[in-house]
């Protein structure tokens, strides 16, 4: 599996699905190197069939599909990893579950502890949320830049960031040094998402050659 960083794309199910999976495709072309199957809140049956289609996008791109909080539909897919929104559950039990390759994610708020707390428990990646006031997703707090750049000198996992990013504002936090950034309707929302990825791809590349 390749390394984590780039462009993390968080796919909302409740887009139709038919649209869903062609926007995604397109938007793997552009460049996308990381998916994320979000579970939304909403008590609907589990995507499973749009799982499964995403998991075959995926995997003809050689990219990972990380599904979100729900180790059940990741195992049931073979999905290649999870992304937790809560702290209840280590990477441990997710590999027993999953295998010892699957791949583990967390989000994080302000609280440096929490990352500090998964490089101890063997995550693969953290993922701060949310940078910039978003409407898609409202339950996360809002985190300073400062304290991204902070965890970068906390921690070697890859750090991701995500919430309200757009192409106008990318760089702010790139500047931050963070390995990867993840988009939700900046790219689901694009008039050309394989476009939108490719302009995204070619700003985070600018900022990995400048730190190089």
């Amino acid at each position: 599996m390749k390394i984590l960083q780039g462009l993390y794309l968080v796919v909302d199910p409740t887009v139709p699905h038919r649209r869903l999976l062609d926007v995604v495709e397109k938007a793997l072309k552009g460049g996308v190197d990381m998916l994320q199957l979000w579970a939304t809140g909403q008590k609907k049956p589990k995507p499973l069939e749009l799982a499964k289609k995403l998991l075959d996008l995926a995997n003809g791109y050689n990219v990972p599909l990380i599904i979100n909080n729900d180790i059940q539909l990741a195992k049931e897919v073979e999905a290649h990893g999870v992304h937790m929104d809560r702290y209840n559950v280590v990477p441990a039990d997710v590999r027993i579950a999953l295998g010892e390759q699957s791949v583990v994610g967390y989000t994080v708020g302000n609280d440096l502890e929490r990352v500090k707390w998964a490089e101890t428990v063997g995550a693969d990646y953290v993922s701060f949320c949310a940078v910039f006031p978003t409407t898609v997703v409202t339950q996360c707090e809002i985190i300073p830049l400062r304290t991204i750049k902070s965890a970068k000198s906390l921690t070697h996992l890859p750090v991701f960031a995500s919430g309200g990013i757009n192409l106008s504002n990318v760089h702010l936090v790139l500047e931050t040094g963070v390995d990867g950034i993840a988009v939700i309707s900046s790219i689901l929302k694009a008039q050309n998402p394989e476009k939108a990825a490719e302009s995204f791809k070619k700003i985070i590349n600018e900022y990995k050659d400048k730190i190089k």
